[in-house]
């Protein structure tokens, strides 16, 4: 059997074989279960990403000017809040690790890697539209939060240049984070669940992961572990409508960038160097989101629930649900 397509080509098992409990855990009558291909997945961006992480360490540490100015990044984020290059360094590390896994399993799969989610048509609309409503959703809870009075909004202590500069510099930032974070759980494991189990079990596995991965940032409060379960619905609906992921790239940038960069607040706990606006939590943690963020805030929850009714709405639907890229089973 030729190695390209392998895992996704029907296998044939003789019954006598059926019995072999490794055969049952890794076949059944699609091929290789899409459970091991998504365990799979994960193990190699792992393994890649502690390769890569490894490397860039060595040629860091090789060149004594470089190491030094990590070390005082390093020190910066652990006691004045993050640097956006530090962040940026990071992300290009996980988001290269995870694009080489991407393409390893849809090279063996015989996908091509628009499949799951990367295709090029609509994508700059797409990645517009979801900017901005993000943004909205952002600016809507923050002014409601200052309204109500749990939080208060500081004016801006930074220059226009500079203002520019570290502007310029979270946005891309916060692009990187938004297609690492987008592609590593609503690109392939979304799409290879999706096919075999559906879209709402495949949805519910991808969200327990996501909740799973922000449960380690510090200052997470329950609050904002839930709303972070329903921005995965959210997202995994776009998903849905739009059948790629720019949009939903654009719109975790936009969330992001707003909170570390425009209103200064924490995102998931961690505060931001460099930022134009200040917003201070005010009173009880579970309605100002307290060390979390905006996040942290029920009325986070209410944003995102209207946003997912406004769905429609927002999002025409462009593909029908028998596309492979997002076909149900």
């Amino acid at each position: 059997m030729p190695v390209r397509g392998c895992l996704r080509r029907s296998v044939t098992v003789p019954p006598d074989a059926l019995r072999g409990w490794l055969l049952r855990l890794i076949f059944d009558a699609h091929g290789v279960r899409a459970v091991v291909r998504a365990l799979l997945f994960i193990v190699l961006v792992g393994v890649t990403g502690l390769l890569v992480t490894l490397a860039i360490r060595g040629i860091i540490d090789s060149v004594p000017l470089w190491n030094q100015r990590m070390h005082a990044l390093v020190h910066q984020a652990r006691t004045g809040g993050a640097p956006a290059s530090l962040i940026a360094l990071n992300e290009s590390a996980f988001l290269a690790s995870l694009l080489f896994a991407t393409w390893v399993m849809t090279w063996l799969e015989g996908r091509r890697i628009g499949d799951i989610g990367l295709k090029r048509t609509n994508c700059l609309r797409d990645l517009a539209g979801g900017f901005l409503v993000g943004l909205g959703m952002l600016s809507v809870l923050v002014g409601a939060l200052v309204t109500l009075g749990f939080a208060r909004l500081e004016a801006p202590t930074l220059g226009h240049t500079a203002a520019l500069e570290y502007a310029l510099a979270w946005l891309g930032t916060m692009l990187l984070v938004g297609c690492f974070e987008e592609t590593a759980f609503r690109g392939y494991l979304l799409t290879v669940l999706r096919e075999r189990y559906g879209f709402w079990p495949a949805a519910l596995a991808v969200t327990v992961l996501f909740m799973a991965a922000h449960g380690f940032n510090m200052g997470e409060n329950p609050t904002g572990l839930a709303t972070v379960a329903v921005v995965s619905v959210l997202f995994c609906l776009a998903i849905r409508r739009t059948g790629a992921l720019w949009w939903v790239i654009g719109c975790h940038a936009a969330w992001d960038w707003a909170e570390s960069y425009l209103f200064g607040s924490a995102d998931s706990g961690e505060r931001s160097v460099g930022h134009l606006l200040t917003l201070r939590p005010l009173g009880n943690i579970y309605l100002s989101g307290g060390t979390d963020g905006p996040e942290g805030s029920v009325l986070c929850l209410a944003v995102l629930m209207i946003t997912i009714a406004a769905l429609p709405l927002l999002i025409r639907r462009r593909i029908s649900a028998s596309a492979p890229a997002i076909a149900d089973a």
